[in-house]
C-alpha cells in the first residue's frame, strides 16, 4: 500500500513526485505536528499496543519536506491505515491528502484537498479480510536482503547505529542508499545519492519514527468516513 516513487528500486524508500516538488512552510507545519490520532499510547502495556505506527519523512537537500507517510497496522486484526501527504502538482502551496483505510474486508480510499474537501473517492469490499501481518516486521526484513551490506557499526549523537548500504542501477540511472538502523534492526535515517559521471549526489535525507499504540476501533472506522454524493470516483489502480 505505498505509494509510487521515482524508480522502481526507489520506491521502497521514498514516495516522491518525478518533479521533486516540495511542501511549502505551512505545509512543513502540518506535517511537523502529525496527523491527529485516536488510538493512545500504551506505555508500559506492550502486549495491549497492538497497533504498529510508522511515519516516513522525506527532506530535500536544503531540508525542505518533500513528502510525509504515516501508517497504521493492527497486528492482531484485518486494519491498516495509511496518510499521505504532497503538493498539489499544479500549486505546491496546497497540501493534498491522500487517505486509506481496511478494516477486514472494507476498505475506503478518498483525497482531500487543502481546504479539507473530499475532492475524490471510493468504496471497496474485499472477497476475503486482509491478512494479519507486522508493518514494523516486514520494514525490518526488507533490510535483511542481499542487496544490503552491513558496513559494520557507526555513532552519531552518541548513539550506536548498524550502517547498511546498496547501490543499484534502475531506469538507467544508478542510485546509492546509506541506512542507519537501530538495535532493533529497524532504519532510522536515509541517505539517497544518485551517481553521474562517478561523482555522487545528494537526492533526499529520510527520518524515520515509530511507535506501538492501544488498539482503537475509530482509527479504522470505514463506516465514518462520508464520501460526498457525485464524488469523483478514486482510480482504483492508485488505491
Amino acid at each position: 500500500m505505498k505509494k509510487a516513487l521515482i524508480t522502481a528500486s526507489v520506491m521502497t524508500v521514498v514516495a516522491v513526485p518525478t518533479s521533486s516538488a516540495f511542501l511549502p512552510s505551512a505545509a512543513n507545519a502540518a506535517v511537523s505536528n502529525g496527523s491527529v490520532v485516536s488510538a493512545q499510547q500504551a506505555g508500559p502495556e506492550v502486549e495491549a499496543a497492538s497497533v504498529e505506527y510508522m511515519k516516513r519523512t522525506v527532506f530535500s537537500p536544503d531540508g525542505k519536506i518533500v513528502n510525509a507517510q504515516e501508517e497504521w497496522q493492527d497486528t492482531k486484526a484485518s486494519c491498516y491505515k495509511s496518510v499521505f501527504l504532497t503538493p498539489a502538482k499544479d500549486n505546491p502551496d496546497k497540501l493534498i491528502t491522500e487517505v486509506s483505510i481496511v478494516n477486514g474486508k472494507q476498505r475506503v480510499s478518498f483525497t482531500k484537498d487543502s481546504n479539507g474537501k473530499i475532492t475524490e473517492g471510493g468504496r471497496q469490499t474485499y472477497p476475503q479480510a486482509m491478512k494479519q501481518k507486522s508493518l514494523l516486521a516486514a520494514e525490518k526484513e526488507r533490510y535483511t536482503r542481499q542487496e544490503w551490506k552491513n558496513q559494520g557499526k557507526v555513532s552519531e549523537n552518541g548513539v550506536a547505529y548498524t550502517k547498511k548500504t546498496r547501490t543499484y542501477t534502475s531506469v538507467g540511472e544508478k542510485f546509492t542508499e546509506v541506512a542507519l538502523m537501530n538495535q532493533s534492526g529497524l532504519p532510522v535515517k536515509e541517505t539517497i545519492f544518485i551517481i553521474k559521471d562517478g561523482k555522487s549526489t545528494l537526492l533526499f535525507n529520510v527520518n524515520y519514527q515509530y511507535d506501538k499504540l492501544k488498539a482503537d476501533n475509530e482509527l479504522f472506522n470505514v463506516d465514518a468516513v462520508k464520501l460526498p454524493e457525485n464524488i469523483k470516483p478514486k482510480d482504483k489502480t492508485k488505491w
